[in-house]
């Protein structure tokens, strides 16, 4: 499996400055959070150039500047074609040096539940976010000695939501040659629908932007006239999709074993450090059905090699679930794109999550009903299909 790109480890829980009167309330953490995060976010305001003046410098590299130059064709593909958000979201760049932020996931460690935080506008988010990794790696040591499973990982990009003008981060444009101009196109298409759209407290956000990005992406190279950039998206976006479903496929499964372990645990009222020490089993044998249903090719490395935790595990839960609810919105349009993003726009006010999931279960409803395989003990039975990998 390809890694987790940074980019698409949301940072909304930034919006320090609009989610100051929640964190207040939160106690002398939350005070110290919105101090640290609002002082964070304000420095990339004042590092922001427009990118107008970047392309006008000579100091600017070339390889830059036409990087930049197709991330606004991007960004006006995205107003003009998909009925993204335009104003002045993505027209500054700033280059942090670095990542743009940190995520943190916390859990519990004696079953699958997530720790939340709650802020006013976005809802209920399943993580924090940091601008400094020392103020993060503080948080993670003071989750973790109160008996927490803590995941940390760097923020290549986000999206402000529209509370702030969201930038062109240099970590966007970094990655060489056609496959990183298909995935700066693919970026900048997915911080944008964020940016139109935010479901608050929805489990839709991700999957919403990132169907956007990939097949985005590959309608902006084909209107574009650029066939072989057009097919390698289309490309890259097929294996990707064909990587998420054999992932799921293998995930879900062993998600659930996980979960049996913990109830039987809880049924036998076992106490906590034996449940710590029993789910290192647990979590081996996951380690090990990994590497078998995917014995090469990218892969995440903490699912093959360790350590696992409750909060990594939840981490992926975000990415891969859903049941293909974004595929089946998208087919409910006819496969048009600006109405897949206008369909988001209207739950705005029609129901939120809820809606959109009544239209995939109203649009299934419509489906022929799959032909029935034949039985097991059927001679002209097909093979059982071989694991995912």
């Amino acid at each position: 499996m390809s890694p987790h790109r940074s980019g698409r480890m949301t940072a909304r829980a930034l919006l320090v400055l609009a989610t100051l009167q929640s964190a207040l309330q939160g106690g002398c953490f939350g005070v110290r959070y919105v101090a640290q995060q609002a002082g964070g976010q304000l420095q990339l305001l004042r590092s922001r150039r427009h990118v107008d003046e970047v392309l006008r410098d000579p100091l600017t590299s070339p390889e830059t500047r036409a990087r930049l130059t197709l991330a606004l064709e991007a960004r006006r593909f995205g107003i003009e074609q998909l009925g993204l958000r335009g104003g002045a979201e993505f027209t500054r760049f700033v280059n942090p040096g670095g990542p743009v932020a940190y995520n943190l996931v916390a859990a519990e460690s004696t079953r699958l539940r997530n720790l939340s935080w709650r802020f006013p506008f976005i809802g209920r988010v399943p993580y924090l976010g940091f601008f400094k990794r020392d103020d993060a790696v503080t948080t993670a040591r003071g989750l973790r000695e109160r008996g927490y499973d803590v995941d940390l990982r760097p923020v290549g990009a986000y999206s402000t939501l529209g509370y702030f003008i969201s930038p062109i981060y240099a970590s966007m444009l970094d990655d060489s040659g056609p496959d990183g101009e298909v995935r700066t196109v693919e970026t900048i298409l997915h911080e944008m629908a964020h940016s139109t759209v935010w479901l608050p407290g929805s489990d839709l956000n991700e999957g919403f932007a990132s169907l956007v990005g990939v097949q985005g992406a590959a309608r902006f190279f084909r209107e574009r006239g650029d066939l072989a950039q057009s097919e390698l998206a289309v490309t890259q976006a097929q294996e990707q999709e064909q990587r998420a479903r054999a992932f799921s496929a293998w995930f879900a499964p062993a998600l659930d074993k996980v979960r049996a372990f913990y109830k039987k645990v809880e049924l036998e009222g076992a106490p906590r450090d034996r449940i710590l020490k029993e789910r290192e089993a647990v979590f081996a044998e996951l380690m090990q059905s990994y590497r078998a249903a995917f014995p090469k090719g990218p892969r995440y490395k903490r699912l093959a090699d360790g350590p696992i935790n409750n909060a990594l595990l939840l981490s992926f839960g975000v990415y891969h679930g859903n049941d293909r609810i974004q595929e089946d919105l998208l087919a409910s349009v006819d496969g048009d794109l600006r109405g897949f993003v206008g369909l988001y726009k209207q739950a705005l006010g029609a129901g939120g999550t809820a809606w959109l999931k009544q239209l995939v279960a109203d649009y299934r409803r419509t489906l022929p009903e799959p032909p029935a395989r034949p039985a097991a003990s059927d001679p002209g039975a097909p093979p059982a299909p071989a694991p995912p990998g």
